[in-house]
């Protein structure tokens, strides 16, 4: 996938930002009461029926980090249009919305955890297996191109959000996202 798709992709979600949103209301509500939406500790397993797909033959990956593409931020503080603002068990969220795409070779899957801030959450999956937002997700190769993952980082406020990527046998490989912060070095 090339910064062009994942750019063109990004522009296109603006549209279904109001869907994104329902997608994780309904799994804030899914956990039912007493049961945090946002269990830190859980790890979301997702599946290729999580994936809308493979991308065509392309240009070079615009942001690869130990077989996953896809990690791009912004650093301008005032690009407040870029985000959807939510509330999930009464915590205001920001919700980024970056698509991830999985490399062929990365098989059979990348985990991509939050190292820091310690508030930030991702969700990948889609409506119809709806999971909570959580601090680590497990995304599958699902064939010989890239497989996209549709999804988001959640911020309770502007944040270079740093996050780990590790494979069944690869080391961690960290990779820092700023979201709407300009103090993101590295």
């Amino acid at each position: 996938m090339n910064a062009m798709t994942i750019r063109a992709w990004a522009a296109s979600a603006r549209a279904v930002a109001p869907f994104v949103i329902v997608i994780g209301l309904a799994a804030a509500c899914a956990t039912g009461p007493g049961r945090s939406a946002l269990n830190a500790a859980t790890l979301a397993v997702l599946t290729c029926r999580d994936s809308p797909g493979q991308q065509g033959p392309g240009a070079a990956p615009a942001r690869l980090v130990d077989g996953v593409d896809g990690f791009i931020g912004d650093d301008n503080p005032d690009d407040w249009a870029s985000v959807s603002i939510l509330h999930l068990n009464g915590v205001r969220y920001l919700a980024w919305k970056t698509a991830l795409a999985i490399a062929p070779t990365a098989g059979p899957y990348r985990t991509v955890s939050v190292v820091r801030p310690a508030s930030a959450r991702l969700d990948y999956s889609i409506a119809k297996h709806a999971a909570a937002p959580s601090r680590r997700v497990r995304l599958p190769v699902c064939g010989d191109r890239y497989t996209l993952y549709v999804g988001g980082i959640f911020v309770r406020k502007p944040a270079c959000v740093e996050l780990a990527v590790t494979g069944p046998r690869s080391a961690a490989a960290e990779v820092k996202v700023p979201i709407l912060t300009a103090d993101c070095p590295g």
